[in-house]
């Protein structure tokens, strides 16, 4: 199968959430012969397809729900296969979690698997999480990034208040945000630096926050 076919055949598996295709197509995969980035690049695109069907009512939540359980499927494939990022020191730690009032968890599921792919230690806080533990894990895990989600507008004001205790307490972290309550525009507004639209952007928003100060 050659890498155009295989990463079609990655992208197709998560979208039709077809475990047959997914263990079909993984079993092409090669270790040294294809990159991470483009399998998880294939693996995101089948992701973000099946989550706009569902945003738009031609994809049921069963549906969306089943391509989520083959994408997670394949990120457990990969990293027995030992395809993560290796990583040249420690790797950078990331503090997650869905900020509190709000117990939507999948979409920060599925960002802290992607990060974990990418060679990132990620430390999950889980749903419902006050300001002051997140504040607490980053100086605890001498963390490098700080991820909030918030599915719904009413604990916004939640996430306003982890920021604003980070800035205090653990100035310097960057802090990244995502969720459907949010865009590019309103994470500027709430002092975040950095934004997320879906799993598929993440490593790269946090290649670019985490990248050394020149």
């Amino acid at each position: 199968m050659d890498k155009n076919t295989l990463f079609q055949s990655l992208e197709q598996a998560v979208r039709d959430h077809s475990r047959s295709l997914i263990e079909r197509t993984l079993n092409e995969v090669r270790p040294g012969e294809v990159e991470l980035d483009s399998v998880l690049e294939a693996l995101c695109r089948g992701l973000d397809s099946a989550r706009e069907g569902f945003k738009h009512h031609l994809v049921s939540m069963p549906e969306f729900l089943l391509s989520v359980d083959v994408f997670r499927e394949a990120l457990r494939a990969l990293n027995a296969m030992g395809m993560r990022r290796p990583a040249a020191a420690a790797p950078a730690r990331v503090v997650i979690g869905v900020v509190e009032g709000d117990v939507h968890d999948l979409g920060k599921n599925i960002v802290a698997g992607v990060l974990e792919a990418y060679g990132y230690h990620v430390v999950d806080l889980g749903r419902d999480v006050p300001a002051r533990l997140f504040v607490e894990e980053a100086r605890k895990q001498d963390v490098s990034l700080l991820a909030l989600s918030c599915m719904m507008s009413t604990p916004l004001e939640h996430m306003k208040e982890v920021i604003r205790w980070s800035r205090r307490e653990v100035p310097g972290v960057p802090i990244i945000v995502g969720g459907a309550v949010l865009d590019a525009e309103l994470a500027v507004a709430i002092g975040a630096d950095g934004y997320a639209e879906s799993a598929g952007t993440v490593p790269e928003e946090a290649r670019r926050l985490l990248a050394p100060r020149t």
